[in-house]
């Protein structure tokens, strides 16, 4: 009869996981103490003892099954990091509360589209939060590739039925729109994890997928996100695929391989290049290209460390867009460097909780998937910040959580709905 098949040992490990209320964690302590066990029990038997005295042993050399039981339950407790959440939900509300005072308190739009709409997918990311906490992320892993090209098909078919408006490719339901382009970086970025986990970089082969997993989505994006998003998508990557040890000179490679293809992209369309020059030099044609940097110029050169309040709004009223690409501005316009400097710091703290609580977490994927969606958060965070004090060229990229965006907003909070679910299954190591 096996160490499994003993019905002593079943009842004292038994009696060790009615302490432990986090169930999903019992299989692998079951596992582990019977290793232990089995260990001990193997060390007996060379010194000469019964069966029945091994497994005695073994047992008492274990110790009190509660003690050991209320230790576990510690260790394997499946609670939400409440720092995290309690930073997303600080984030959610002020972006709700900016639309606000865009809407009413600046006249922005005459309906109440941007604040009720604000408030509605702020409401249903939370509920999407909540219901990924319990999900159990694991079960995403062995569909990863099902997910890449599933939502490579969709891309295409979508593209080709959904005539693409203005860079928008969505689905309309009822009063919803899912936009594809908002959510599709987060899906390749959540089947990459999966991919490249146990991922074996030393088989030509695999380098080979590999630039494919890199390109089919680069190819499938630029027509309809154009080159921010897709360079997002390229910095996830490299993210991932060196988190899952690929060699360094490969990433260098890649890198030097989509120089060229990036500038010629770059200078293919004159606006970009346009783009660039009212960057460098905005002051040079401040009527027209350089337009939105002479804006935000005047704006965090004269808002102070108060701001102008919520009373003088001639500035901003000048900026389009402010609910999306250009809220940080309106932040620095109406509350000053002060307010600017809050909300930078919660976004920081955001970040380094994020990145602090992967250490914690011991499944490979779970760290992967982290890995992945935090680095899409802090490049959508750093470049549309210095894009808003003029230290980056104007890019489309939206604030995370306090810019409008509907399905970008469901997504982001989804997103960390997922990063809490791999934060509850921390102690698991399969």
């Amino acid at each position: 009869m096996g160490i499994k098949d003993n019905s002593k040992i079943n009842e004292y490990i038994d009696n060790i996981c009615s302490y432990v209320k986090f169930k999903g964690s019992h299989k692998e302590i079951k596992e582990e103490l019977l290793s232990h066990i089995e260990d001990i029990v193997d060390e007996n038997n060379e010194k000469g003892l019964s069966e029945v005295e091994s497994t005695s042993e073994a047992i008492k050399r274990m110790g009190d099954g509660e003690a050991i039981g209320k230790q576990l339950n510690i260790a394997h407790k499946g609670t939400p990091d409440w720092i995290t959440l309690l930073l997303t939900i600080i984030l959610v509300n002020a972006g709700v509360g900016l639309m606000y005072l865009i809407q009413y308190k600046n006249s922005y739009k005459p309906s109440d589209y941007l604040f009720n709409h604000s408030l509605l997918y702020s409401a249903i990311g939370t509920v999407g939060v909540i219901l990924l906490y319990f999900f159990d992320y694991r079960r995403l892993e062995k569909y990863s590739k099902h997910i890449f090209v599933g939502m490579c098909l969709s891309f295409i078919l979508l593209f080709f039925i959904g005539h693409p408006i203005n860079g928008s490719l969505s689905i309309s339901i009822g009063s919803f729109s899912v936009d594809i382009k908002a959510i599709s970086l987060y899906v390749f970025v959540i089947s990459l994890a999966g991919i490249f986990n146990n991922y074996d970089w030393n088989k030509g082969i695999n380098l080979i997928k590999a630039i494919g997993y890199l390109f089919i989505p680069l190819i499938l994006m630029i027509e309809v996100q154009g080159l921010t998003y897709c360079g997002i998508y390229f910095i996830t990557f490299i993210v991932l695929a060196l988190k899952s040890d690929m060699k360094k000179r490969y990433a260098l490679y890649i890198i030097a391989f989509n120089i060229i293809p990036a500038v010629f992209c770059f200078i293919s369309q004159p606006y970009r290049t346009a783009r660039l020059i009212s960057f460098l030099h905005p002051f040079s044609d401040p009527t027209g290209s350089g337009y939105m940097g002479v804006q935000m110029y005047n704006i965090t050169h004269t808002s102070g460390i108060f701001g102008h309040g919520l009373s003088s709004t001639g500035t901003m009223l000048e900026l389009p867009s402010m609910e999306s690409e250009y809220v940080f501005s309106f932040i620095v316009h109406t509350f000053g460097w002060l307010g600017a400097a809050v909300i930078i710091s919660i976004i920081i703290s955001f970040i380094y909780r994020i990145l602090h609580i992967s250490k914690y977490v011991r499944n490979s994927y779970g760290r992967l998937l982290i890995s992945g969606l935090i680095s899409v958060f802090i490049v959508q965070f750093v470049s549309n910040i210095l894009m808003n004090l003029n230290l980056f060229p104007i890019v489309g990229v939206a604030l995370p959580f306090l810019s409008y965006g509907g399905s970008l907003g469901l997504i982001n909070m989804l997103s960390v709905g997922v990063i809490m679910s791999v934060y509850r299954r921390r102690s698991l190591s399969a």
